[in-house]
């Protein structure tokens, strides 16, 4: 469905204020469908997003974030840590949100989304773990306990806001409330109910046990941002 949104034209915007809103992109959490929103907001050339490799190659070259922000930027967006735009938090003192999801379900998706990725794309460096079963990927470090990673240095109480994939729809209206947006009819690519638990067999419940055991820190994550924002 088609977004009913305003665009603001940058120039009306103060231009003693570089960052006013930090959006930190967790894998699998709705994200890139938040990003088309804020380049409709704000405007494509006031949002200036960043996938992983963006970041690991800035860092490789041994700049930061803030040394590439352009004038004209106002949203930052992407897929960087929250330690890797902690400086441009705390100069400009923008708006942080993020989104979660359930841990568990959060895995699953990454590891789906890995594996298409892996069979799509011909140059994908890690080509030769096509196939490589779910039991084995949740044993690696890399794919435990993302979101704590990114969010590591942060603290839920300091952000604007922070919704929830299983929520999304409401969370959404909640956010653009909050932003002072005008009205904004926004769904998500997936509806919000397909995230609701589902019924698991005996092989599958096996399996997300060992999920929730290597994802220990992001359970409690979850569960204390549930605690937060949601109760």
């Amino acid at each position: 469905m088609p977004c009913a949104l305003f665009v603001p034209n940058c120039k009306e915007i103060n231009p003693k204020i570089m960052i006013e809103l930090v959006f930190i992109h967790l894998p699998k959490t709705g994200g890139s469908t938040i990003l088309k929103m804020l380049q409709a907001v704000y405007g494509e050339e006031c949002v200036m997003h960043f996938e992983r490799h963006d970041c690991l190659e800035l860092a490789a070259n041994k700049k930061k974030i803030s040394d590439v922000v352009l004038p004209q930027t106002r949203v930052i967006h992407g897929h960087f840590m929250y330690n890797e735009v902690k400086n441009i938090i705390k100069k400009d003192k923008p708006k942080v949100v993020t989104f979660l999801r359930n841990p568990v379900d959060r895995v699953i998706s990454n590891y789906n989304w890995w594996q298409h990725a892996l069979k799509t794309n011909a140059e994908a460096p890690e080509k030769h773990r096509i196939n490589e079963p779910i039991e084995s990927y949740i044993g690696n470090a890399p794919s435990q306990n993302k979101m704590s990673r990114f969010l590591k240095g942060a603290k839920l109480k300091d952000f604007f806001f922070v919704g929830f994939l299983e929520f999304f729809d409401a969370d959404i209206k909640t956010l653009a409330t909050k932003l002072n947006w005008p009205d904004v009819v926004v769904m998500h690519e997936k509806n919000s109910a397909n995230f609701a638990p589902k019924k698991q067999g005996a092989d599958d419940a096996l399996l997300r046990n060992k999920i929730e055991k290597y994802n220990r820190k992001d359970v409690k994550l979850y569960t204390q941002a549930l605690q937060m924002w949601r109760i």
